[in-house]
């Protein structure tokens, strides 16, 4: 197989992981076994193999010693980081896109993809289309390395999104709609305002749930029998 065709398999099969991750369809601290996922999407083990480092890069799985690939078990740790990015990265985001909108960039993918959100069916859950939009709001920025840096953090958002499905609420796309429509009216200041208060109102809101739907600390890998613990 050319090099090019791997690479891109490599890369769909590490998306497929990665949703199979984030809804739990792999659970957390579950192994992964490079010839049962080959086997299951019917590809070779070498994409499989290449497709584990972007996972591990992102934060989803973790290679340990004599067990291999294993999905990550995501703590109330790792959730408190994913808040204290949120609050730096997404008001600055919006603050570019509003500029880049008073500028005259085009803000239609990022209105439908609010629209998107508050529909009531759909393909998607409301907590995918709810990442839909603030990944839109990141690419109207036009800042390659925010997003990139986003890039790396959204699936994690994703993550815990879907684990705090109560939060999918009519008062969530209303604080969702107030921002947009400071990003179309070109108005960073406040765009920026609005997604400070939106990223702590999750954090507020979703802490408390989360405490007792994660660990407080990852669980330890159990030592083999004569191993001695340094």
């Amino acid at each position: 197989m050319p090099p090019e065709i791997e690479l891109a398999t490599s890369v769909r099969i590490a998306h497929a992981l990665r949703e199979q991750i984030i809804t739990g369809e792999l659970p957390m601290g579950a192994k992964l076994n490079e010839r049962e996922i080959a086997d299951r999407l019917a590809v070779s083990r070498v994409p499989v193999r290449e497709a584990l480092p972007i996972l591990e890069a992102e934060g989803f799985i973790s290679s340990q010693p004599r067990r291999g690939a294993v999905v990550h078990t995501f703590t109330l740790g790792d959730a408190r980081e994913v808040f204290d990015l949120r609050r730096q990265i997404e008001p600055l985001a919006s603050e570019l896109a509003a500029r880049r909108a008073a500028a005259g960039a085009d803000v239609t993918a990022m209105c439908e993809a609010l629209d998107a959100a508050q529909a009531a069916a759909g393909p998607l859950p409301p907590s995918s289309r709810n990442s839909d939009l603030h990944e839109e709001i990141i690419k109207l920025a036009g800042h390659d390395l925010l997003e990139r840096i986003s890039g790396i953090l959204s699936g994690r958002v994703r993550w815990l999104f879907r684990l705090t499905p109560e939060r999918d609420t009519i008062a969530m796309w209303q604080e969702h709609k107030g921002i947009v429509d400071a990003i179309v009216a070109g108005s960073p200041d406040l765009a920026a305002m609005l997604t400070a208060a939106h990223v702590e109102r999750a954090r507020i809101e979703s802490l408390p749930l989360l405490e007792g739907r994660l660990p407080v600390e990852r669980p330890r890998a159990r030592r083999r029998r004569g191993q001695v613990e340094r």
